[in-house]
């Protein structure tokens, strides 16, 4: 049987993936109104290999709520499914949902190098289903690195080890496989360690958006960490120990967290480099726990948790003064939020 035509994409619309198959159309335009006004949705079933899960589309009134839902709905869970929410595509098919696919990790990328050049390069390799190069959104030049993805995992074998070492465009790269959940362990965060974004993003839950900032000197101030951050998105709070090295720098969401964590590594602070990594939050309810503990500088945030804590200072949304927001995370306001009603029973 051949999937269901994809229906006409408009600019405020956004894709839904790795949806449980008891997920409606009614029920998605229920979870997804909470962002805001919803135009209309469309759930559609999947069928062959991977038609354990479906996908769907969510069109909002205008642009920004789009932004804001994929800020907040990526990575929560529907009925125990982690959904995968980003832009859809305009004006084409429905793109595939990759997320059950085996993923190649594309390194030391030449400049030049395009998502045209690389979907060309690793196309020979039978299943292929995307390719692309990962780009900064500040300068918008290419990170050096990129992604393939293969629904066999056969092809995804064969093109590591035919382009791992070959020449694309003016460097040899190296091909690997990319951390992704069924293959290989995410790596534990380390202050300072230089991680790629797509790496970086991964290494701990949706819902943690604090970075741990280090090697910090005692005459650090709240401005200095507060410049550089809040390049990347809203900063909602700083809690500074100067007097001990270091402080948690909390942004609105967990993708702008990364991105500061990666481009602001061993960025120079009052002339030492910032050892950067993820710091703690506590989970909303109903969030599964996360495997691994990252002990140290995770305890150093725990203490203000618990009322030890000192010096901190709140900004953007969340802040003091800004009607109508809260740092609070979702799950945490005394509501239940939508998507966790529909997690609590299993049955609706």
């Amino acid at each position: 049987m051949s999937a269901p035509a994809a229906p006409e994409i408009s600019s405020n619309a956004i894709y839904v993936g790795n949806l449980d198959q008891r997920v409606t159309d009614t029920m998605l335009q229920e979870i997804f109104a909470t962002i805001g006004v919803v135009v209309q949705v469309k759930v559609v079933k999947r069928h062959g290999p991977y038609s354990g899960v479906n996908y769907g589309f969510v069109e909002y009134a205008d642009r920004r709520t789009a932004e804001q839902a994929i800020q907040d709905m990526n990575g929560r869970k529907i009925f125990n499914h982690e959904i995968k929410v980003n832009w859809a595509q305009t004006g084409s098919a429905a793109k595939e949902d990759t997320s059950n696919h085996f993923h190649v990790f594309v390194g030391d990328l030449a400049p030049e190098i395009t998502d045209e050049m690389l979907v060309k390069a690793f196309s020979a390799f039978g299943t292929m289903s995307d390719a692309h190069v990962m780009w900064d959104p500040v300068s918008g030049k290419s990170r050096g690195f990129g992604f393939a993805a293969y629904r066999d995992k056969t092809d995804a074998e064969q093109a590591i080890a035919t382009m791992n070492g070959e020449w694309l465009g003016s460097r040899a790269i190296r091909c690997n496989w990319a951390t992704q959940k069924g293959q290989t362990a995410t790596p534990p965060p380390q202050p300072g360690q230089q991680l790629p974004y797509e790496i970086a993003v991964h290494q701990t839950p949706a819902y943690v958006t604090s970075v741990y900032v280090g090697n910090l000197t005692p005459e650090t101030t709240q401005n200095d960490l507060l410049q550089p951050f809040q390049r990347f998105g809203f900063v909602q709070e700083i809690k500074l120990q100067a007097d001990r090295g270091f402080a948690f720098v909390k942004m609105d969401t967990h993708e702008n967290a990364a991105n500061a964590l990666v481009q602001l590594q061993n960025v120079n602070i009052q002339g030492r480099p910032a050892k950067l990594s993820w710091g703690k939050d506590r989970p909303p309810t109903g969030w599964q726990s996360h495997g691994g503990g990252f002990q140290h500088q995770h305890q150093q945030q725990q203490n203000w948790q618990h009322g030890n804590g000192h010096n901190g200072q709140m900004y953007g949304r969340g802040a003091a003064g800004n009607a109508g927001a809260s740092a609070v995370p979702w799950g945490q306001s005394g509501q239940q939020p939508l998507y966790d009603q529909y997690n609590a029973g299993g049955n609706m």
